[in-house]
């Protein structure tokens, strides 16, 4: 049996055990004993039917494959994705078959919230047990050193399961020795000479990997490397299309946030202006003109956590304008509050690029190429760029650009929940700027 086999049953036979466990503990939960043996019967027919689907919604988001195990992040929102999956097939099933259980809705939602934990625990034990031994080994092939970058990239992100194991080219390729799932790295421009496209092919044949340099260094830092991008690289990463349902849906999401956090800020409102007047001469309310979806203006509005009036200039994590109690407004991230106005009138959307200056973005546009591109989408009260960094000068902010193009490419409703679910992890852990 192939190593790969036998990741796949060690993985599939828990998971076909738990879905059981979880079954089982959703009869104790829900019906206190008061279910009798045919009852419990009829559960774990109708159930073992539906599980079949189950596994192969599993199987088709690669979670029984160990490349699924690499990261954290995916492996937890790749199994969320497939438990709504799977919660909808449950739902025609039952529907089609009302008869089937008397009462389906509330412990249909129990026992798959319940499978939910246990899978998911599982899943990280497997994790944590295999870090070591989910590593794949990494050979870059280039010319002159020119991948060097990512060999940096992924010394410092050794968790992510890669690990840089040589250098490749021309004169050294054909008395390489390789092995199954070993890695390499290609650069843009393929060397023509048949003799090295012929040994790659061979390769591939026995079970070595290759991947585009700028596509590996997508998939391991999740932000898009932007020193090579053109105009085609947009016509065939960016859906310029408007996207009708997932825009309503968002939109509706927005309008929801929008109201809790509309209420949040009209709660806060007295103590926080108070506080900011007692620790600092100027307005209450922070107001600026900012660059949204499309270059439209609109003012944002903010706590004020500065002294002085409106600033236009950088902002930097330790910004000595800060007010003592702008600090707290910061770190408890309380000064976005207001936004939720922006939010209810659709200037910004709930998840987003954040939206700029104009005179910044004018400013960046000129030096920073596919700057405005990040406009193709409404700005965000959060978003990927602003979980991963806080840009005050230029080179942040083309780093920020790479996390903006990402979200552009990928976004969807599962990046939006994830980002939603970090910052709201962020909030709560004071994560501050």
């Amino acid at each position: 049996m192939s190593r790969k086999s036998l990741f796949f049953w060690l993985i599939i036979l828990p998971d076909i055990v738990l879905l059981y466990l979880s079954l089982y503990a959703a009869i104790v939960w829900r019906y206190r004993g008061s279910l009798d043996t045919e009852g419990v019967a009829g559960h774990f027919r109708a159930f073992s039917f539906l599980f079949v689907f189950w596994l192969v919604v599993f199987f088709i988001h690669g979670l029984f494959e160990a490349a699924a195990f690499r990261r954290y992040t995916s492996l937890i929102f790749n199994l969320l994705s497939a438990t709504l999956v799977n919660l909808l097939v449950a739902v025609i099933y039952f529907y089609f078959q009302p008869n089937l259980i008397l009462t389906p809705r509330r412990f249909l939602l129990l026992q798959i919230s319940i499978a939910f934990i246990f899978l998911l625990c599982w899943h990280l034990m497997v994790k944590y047990i295999l870090k070591n031994r989910l590593i794949q080994e990494i050979y870059l092939f280039s010319f002159n050193k020119e991948l060097s970058y990512l060999e940096q990239a992924i010394k410092d992100h050794p968790y992510l399961g890669f690990r840089v194991v040589g250098h490749l080219n021309e004169q050294t390729l054909p008395g390489a020795v390789f092995y199954k799932n070993q890695g390499i790295i290609l650069p843009e421009n393929l060397p023509t000479k048949p003799g090295v496209l012929q040994e790659f092919y061979e390769l591939r044949t026995k079970g070595v990997n290759f991947y585009n340099h700028q596509d590996f260094y997508e998939q391991l830092l999740r932000r898009v490397y932007i020193s090579q991008l053109n105009e085609i690289w947009f016509l065939e990463n960016v859906d310029y299309k408007e996207q009708r349902f997932y825009n309503l849906v968002k939109r509706i999401i927005d309008l929801f946030f929008g109201i809790i956090g509309l209420v949040l800020f009209l709660v806060t409102f007295p103590f926080c202006a108070i506080l900011i007047k007692l620790t600092s001469e100027g307005r209450v309310l922070f107001v600026q003109e900012r660059v949204g979806q499309k270059g439209r203006l609109f003012k944002v509005y903010k706590y004020r956590s500065m002294s002085g009036g409106a600033v236009n200039t950088w902002t930097s994590v330790n910004d000595p304008r800060i007010t003592k109690f702008g600090k707290f407004l910061r770190i408890s991230h309380m000064d976005e509050l207001p936004q939720f106005i922006n939010l209810l009138f659709g200037h910004i959307s709930l998840v987003g690029p954040r939206p700029e200056q104009a005179h910044i973005v004018e400013e960046l546009k000129k030096q920073i190429p596919f700057y405005d591109e990040r406009h193709l989408v409404k700005p965000g009260i959060t978003g990927w760029s602003q979980l991963n960094l806080y840009a005050g000068s230029l080179e942040e902010s083309k780093l920020k650009l790479q996390y903006d193009l990402y979200y552009i490419k990928n976004r969807g409703f599962l990046l939006d929940l994830e980002i939603i679910l970090k910052t709201i992890y962020y909030v709560f852990t004071w994560q501050g700027r």
